[in-house]
């Protein structure tokens, strides 16, 4: 059975050219921890990230270089690290609570369909800047915003119930468009692009889409505080990162 099980994963595999590529860690501030293999250790920045590491940022916060995308982590956010890439998509990993900022090159080095998991949805990095917000419910999504020290933090659970609190009906995601084009597609079969301006809200299996426009007020308000730095693409594209030759993914 663990042989046919093997054989099969690796047909799997080879079909789809996965690979993995290096995670850089570009800057950590605070306490960040990583579990992998049962273990919770302190991330620091000569700790190497592989496939399915849990990032939890706690008190601290991240960034995270994917070749061409930074993707930022602020306090009390649950993160999995994915970074395969295939023919077809380059996915980064899996946000599963908390707030994140992502700013994508726009010199695009390579041309994979940008993709990253939510909770009951998928997010294809159409353009080049957008925040994500994911709480347990649109009470707190809403006091976060007008600022941490308005609203207490979200309060992360524990291991054995992030599978339970990720599902929740009442959990609620937000992404919200500060650059380019979004693509969101829900598990529920509901689909938007967003544009400059444009916010996408869902609650938590996956309904319920809802799009609003903001003003150049409320973006600039809500990544101040949710204390994210709204990094133009452009500056990035002046000084693109050195690209790190990709690695084939190994099956366990």
């Amino acid at each position: 059975m663990k042989k046919i099980f093997a054989l099969i994963l690796f047909i799997f595999n080879t079909s789809l050219w996965a690979q993995a590529v290096p995670v850089k860690i570009e800057k950590i501030k605070g306490k960040v921890l990583y579990y992998r293999a049962q273990t919770m250790s302190i991330l620091t920045e000569r700790s190497e990230l592989k496939n399915d590491d849990l990032v939890m940022t706690k008190d601290g916060s991240i960034s995270l270089i994917f070749e061409d995308t930074t993707i930022s982590l602020s306090p009390h956010s649950l993160f999995r690290v994915m970074n395969i890439k295939n023919k077809e998509r380059y996915q980064f990993g899996e946000f599963l609570m908390g707030e994140y900022s992502s700013v994508t090159r726009k010199k695009l080095v390579d041309k994979r369909r940008l993709e990253v998991i939510l909770p009951k949805a998928k997010v294809h990095v159409v353009g080049t800047r957008f925040i994500i917000q994911i709480a347990p419910n649109v009470e707190q999504l809403m006091e976060r915003q007008k600022g941490k020290e308005m609203a207490a933090p979200i309060e992360l659970p524990r291991l054995e119930l992030i599978p339970t609190a990720v599902s929740s009906p009442d959990l609620v995601t937000q992404v919200t468009c500060f650059e380019g084009k979004v693509f969101v597609e829900t598990d529920s079969g509901q689909k938007k692009q967003l544009e400059y301006k444009e916010s996408a809200l869902y609650s938590g299996n996956g309904a319920n889409l809802r799009v609003t426009m903001k003003d150049e007020a409320e973006l600039e308000s809500m990544a101040s505080a949710l204390a994210f730095e709204i990094i133009d693409s452009k500056a990035i594209d002046s000084n693109p990162s050195e690209s790190t030759p990709s690695q084939e993914s190994e099956t366990e």
